[in-house]
């Protein structure tokens, strides 16, 4: 649906996500990396995704369709998700300016990280300058061998990543909005944000949905979230409302940071900095 009929699109010069998709998941053997599966066709026209989403089990999944930004090549090694070690991260946006800034946050990379960027996009570097400040209190080298990190290693990092790009794009003078929808996961947690660089305008949509489990009815097959009881065993973060019940959907508010557990708990955590706008938050909740 957010491949080919996306509703709450903010640039509209591209009305469909079909320059590639990718998709990553993790098996249910502890200590063991994700997988990736990654495509230039557009999501609805290729035949082996149908056939993975048939078969593929996993606890925690990525998936991201992609339009093509900063006349950047549609390619497989520009596809979201990416991954080091048993991090995949994905992004939705753009970095405003990102050209003025690139060789900068290059420059700033450690050999390892600098030399695993594979294509040319943004959202790949902003990955790199997020590994880079994960591994500022590691040994070298040992970033990729690592399995697990804790949530708030995850959140500390993804808070110094837009610090450090929103610190670039002011040196450089640059006026144009960045869209920073970010997503990163280690197979365990998952942080996600919904962030523009902007006091007064609404960051790329972003939503959240939880309950007992996520099924397809038998006779519609349309998908919804059942809430059996208080638990919360399912937990699906996605730029627009998988399904028509608006009420199973809470929106993320912009400027704000997402954290899901590894027990599926969801804690949500303003953004506060220089774009951080308390009212536009009222606004948009009402």
């Amino acid at each position: 649906m957010q491949s080919f009929n996306c509703k709450l699109r903010i640039d509209l010069r591209r009305p469909m996500n079909g320059d590639g998709f990718g998709i990553g998941w993790y098996d249910d053997e502890p200590q063991t990396p994700g997988c990736i599966f990654t495509s230039t066709l557009p999501a609805w026209s290729n035949l082996n995704l149908q056939r993975l989403a048939e078969k593929i089990k996993s606890a925690l999944v990525f998936a991201h369709v992609r339009a093509t930004t900063g006349e950047t090549a549609t390619s497989e090694s520009n596809c979201h998700p990416w991954q080091f070690g048993n991090l995949m991260w994905m992004h939705n946006g753009n970095i405003g300016g990102f050209e003025l800034i690139k060789r900068k946050l290059q420059n700033s990379l450690s050999e390892e990280i600098y030399l695993s960027i594979q294509g040319t996009t943004d959202s790949e570097h902003a990955f790199a300058l997020f590994l880079n400040m994960l591994q500022e209190d590691e040994p070298r080298g040992s970033l990729r061998k690592r399995t697990e990190f804790s949530f708030q290693e995850l959140r500390r990092a993804m808070l110094a990543t837009i610090a450090q790009l929103n610190r670039w794009l002011d040196e450089a003078g640059v006026e144009e909005t960045s869209l920073m929808n970010f997503a990163v996961t280690d197979g365990q947690s998952v942080v996600c944000t919904r962030y523009i660089t902007s006091c007064d305008m609404e960051g790329a949509s972003l939503y959240y949905s939880s309950g007992s489990e996520f099924r397809s009815d038998a006779d519609s097959g349309q998908y919804r979230m059942i809430k059996a009881n208080k638990r919360e065993d399912v937990v699906v973060v996605a730029s627009e409302p998988l399904t028509y019940e608006r009420s199973d959907w809470m929106v993320i508010p912009t400027n704000t940071l997402l954290v899901i557990t590894p027990k599926l708990n969801v804690h949500l955590y303003p953004i506060h900095d220089k774009y951080w706008n308390p009212h536009r938050q009222r606004a948009g909740a009402r």
